[in-house]
Order: structure tokens, then C-alpha cells, then sequence
């Protein structure tokens, strides 16, 4: 019997609503495992560390990065396209993700995968400099690295060595004009208070300065600490290779120094009878701004 006009609208009807429920079956699958797969995105980029104020990409992500870059023929659009066939058979399964990754990353831009496996995308200028960007933060935090391993082991900038007798007639003097440079400095009378074991605060104080001006002087000669001073001083420059000592005489002559301390022969000094203690400041300046200038 055939179907009446009506029968054949309403058949009609029914196809198209099971259509239409079917497409939006399909969005809605679509929909919830794009909110999956930039869920997963953003748990993996939120897991990564940061390097100064860039962010590391994961492995996986790297990689693939690498490929794209492989694949852009420097474009004025930056414009990059291939198949899948162009990655490892690992990531062929996921490569949406991985193009979701690189997305919330910064590195790529609009990026499509088709059905057939085709994909094309956008490259960033972040994304094309991302590596070499990579190696830059890497050298720069490990800059910073040790010039915060330094800043926390290198309590003082200078640590003055001296006879007690030569405080008042040189060295307190001496230690206000390097005072108003604004660097820290290891000076028994403001370092030691009341209570301290004071043998220990000045070891601490001779493994964590910069610098050792040590004020030579007769009064200097074959006293217990003054000498402890300056060996441990001579230890820690002898180890590192690096300059810690400055000499400065203090009314004797080169020729009593070498006599007395054979091992600072070598070393140029400098007199506080040829050199103010401004001078000597302004000395002790630059070599400071030549350390940090090292690091």
C-alpha cells in the first residue's frame, strides 16, 4: 500500500530530527573531548618549570615543535603544513594534543587536523626562536644561580685585617672612609657584641668576604690572630685562584714585609704612606666592580 503524503512527511520529519540529534550527538562528543584534551593540555603545561620567566615545554612537546620547525620553509606567513606521517607513529595518535600543547604554550597558532591526517598551522615568533630562547634562559639562570650561591656564601665585602694598636691612629679611620661606599664590611669592633665566641665570628668572618684588606704593620708581626687571619685568607685565595688578598703596609717597607711574610712577595701591595685612605677606597672600589663584573 503506498504511503500517503503525510505518511511520507512525517517519515521525512523523523529522518531529519535523527539527523539532526545525530549531529548534535556528534558536537557534543566533540565538544567534551575538546574540553578533555585541552583539560590534559593544561594539566601537562602547568606541570612544567619555569626557567627565569620562560616556561620549559614538555618532551613530547619539544618534539613535535622540532618537527614543525623542520617542516617551515620561512614563509612571510609563517604558514606550516604536512601529514601525519611526518611525526613518530607515537604521536600520529596524538597529535591533536600535542597541537593543543604547543597552542597554550605560545608556540603555534590556528592549528587544524583533518580526517585524512592532513594539518596545518601558524608558527609564532616564539615559536621559531623557542630553542635558542631555551639555551639563553638556561645560561642566564645558571648566572643567576651563582650569583646567588655567591651573594648568600659572601656574607661581607671586605673583611679588614689589623693589629689592634693600629685602630685608633689608622684604622678606624680607614674603615669609616670605606664605609661611605655602602659595601659590607667585617670590622671586629662593629661585628663582635657582647657574648660572641669571638675566635669563631671572625673565622666565620674570614670564609665569608669578598676581599681581605689586611693592614700590615710591625704591630701585625707574630701576633696569634692577625697571622691566623691572613693564613686562612692566603688558604682560601692559594684554592680558589682567585684574588682575595690586598696588602696594605702600614709604616713599614716592602723589604720588612718580604722578610717577615716571604709567600706575599709576589703580591703587589699598596702603602697607606703614598695613598689616602680616600685613594685607597677609590682602589678597593674597582676591584669590587671588577668582581661583580665576573659573575
Amino acid at each position: 500500500m503506498a504511503k500517503s503524503s503525510f505518511e511520507k512527511a512525517l517519515e521525512k520529519q523523523q529522518k531529519e530530527a535523527k539527523r539532526l540529534a545525530d549531529k548534535k550527538q556528534r558536537e557534543d562528543r566533540r565538544t567534551m573531548e575538546d574540553a578533555a584534551r585541552r583539560e590534559r593540555a593544561s594539566s601537562i603545561i602547568n606541570g612544567q618549570p619555569m626557567v627565569g620567566n620562560m616556561r620549559m615545554m614538555d618532551a613530547s612537546a619539544e618534539e613535535v615543535l622540532h618537527i614543525i620547525l623542520e617542516n617551515y620553509e620561512e614563509n612571510e606567513n609563517r604558514y606550516v603544513s604536512g601529514d601525519e606521517s611526518d611525526f613518530p607513529p607515537a604521536y600520529q595518535s596524538s597529535i591533536r594534543l600535542e597541537l593543543e600543547k604547543l597552542s597554550m604554550y605560545g608556540m603555534i597558532s590556528n592549528p587544524q587536523v583533518y580526517v585524512y591526517g592532513n594539518w596545518e598551522l601558524t608558527l609564532t615568533l616564539q615559536g621559531i626562536s623557542y630553542f635558542e630562547d631555551k639555551e639563553k634562559a638556561k645560561e642566564n639562570a645558571s648566572a643567576a644561580a651563582e650569583l646567588q650561591k655567591r651573594s648568600t656564601s659572601k656574607k661581607y665585602d671586605v673583611f679588614i685585617s689589623h693589629a689592634n694598636k693600629d685602630k685608633s691612629e689608622y684604622v678606624d679611620l680607614l674603615y669609616m672612609a670605606l664605609k661611605r661606599l655602602g659595601v659590607t664590611i667585617f670590622y671586629d669592633t662593629e661585628v663582635l657584641s657582647w657574648g660572641d665566641n669571638w675566635k669563631q665570628v671572625i673565622l666565620d668572618g674570614t670564609a665569608t668576604s669578598e676581599f681581605a684588606i689586611i693592614v700590615i704593620s710591625e704591630n701585625f708581626f707574630d701576633r696569634e690572630w692577625t697571622e691566623k687571619e691572613l693564613h686562612e685568607f692566603l688558604e682560601r685565595q692559594n684554592s680558589s685562584g682567585q684574588k682575595i688578598v690586598l696588602p696594605l703596609l702600614h709604616n713599614i717597607t716592602l723589604d720588612q714585609l718580604k722578610g717577615k711574610y716571604p709567600v706575599l712577595g709576589d703580591i703587589q701591595v699598596i702603602d697607606s704612606g703614598r695613598f689616602s685612605k680616600e685613594e685607597i677606597t677609590i682602589l678597593f672600589a674597582k676591584e669590587l666592580i671588577k668582581r661583580y663584573k665576573e659573575l
